[in-house]
């Protein structure tokens, strides 16, 4: 076993004691990386340009014009021949202890409360798809029964819209309320009936 440490001992020293400065081979330049920022900029610089800035910059706002105009429609609502009625409580269970600013607790935790039972809904309800003449149509004939109303968009141009029903017009987004309010069948009126809000579909010809 000591003869082998020896021999491999024996053949690495000459390597290591001939080690020479070999000196540099080829020509040789200092790294220089362009910064990131730089990058950008000429990127930017490049597009001004040859006119690909401004023309990428309308196309953005182009986008968010029609966003804003066109929200994202609710999935899954219907027309129907028939009418569709269905109520929703809004009862529910108290997750934590409530309080005014004054210390004074008006809710404990596991207490049931009826937010109608205290506010009144003194407002109507509308949900229509704005690109159905026939639902706008509809609005159109509507005697709501409260002093107040709101139309409220699931599908369609806002302003468009707003402009034939000379309203102002609110959109579902991302369906929170019709979800909420279990509501699968449009065009639809929501009011207070007692301690529950009343849900209540037209029927529309020619269901699509």
């Amino acid at each position: 076993m000591h003869k082998r440490y020896l021999t491999l001992l024996f053949l690495v020293c000459p390597l290591v004691g001939q080690a020479k400065d070999l000196g540099s081979w080829g020509d040789v330049w200092p790294v220089q990386e362009q910064s990131f920022l730089a990058l950008i900029q000429d990127r930017l610089q490049e597009l001004q340009d040859n006119g690909q800035l401004a023309e990428l910059q309308q196309q953005f706002q182009d986008r968010v014009v029609e966003h804003t105009l066109r929200p994202t429609p609710v999935e899954g609502l219907l027309t129907d021949t028939q009418a569709h009625t269905s109520w929703y409580d809004p009862t529910f269970v108290v997750g934590q202890t409530l309080a005014d600013a004054q210390g004074q607790v008006f809710a404990r935790q596991g207490d049931t409360l009826n937010p109608l039972d205290t506010l009144a809904l003194n407002t109507t309800l509308y949900f229509i798809d704005g690109d159905d003449a026939r639902q706008v149509a509809w609005m159109k004939a509507q005697t709501p029964p409260t002093p107040t109303w709101k139309v409220i968009l699931v599908n369609g141009n806002i302003k468009t819209t707003a402009d034939a029903l000379s309203e102002r017009i609110y959109f579902d987004q991302q369906g929170v309320l019709t979800k909420k309010l279990g509501i699968h069948y449009i065009p639809a009126m929501v009011s207070q009936d007692g301690k529950r809000l009343k849900i209540t579909s037209a029927p529309i010809k020619e269901a699509r």
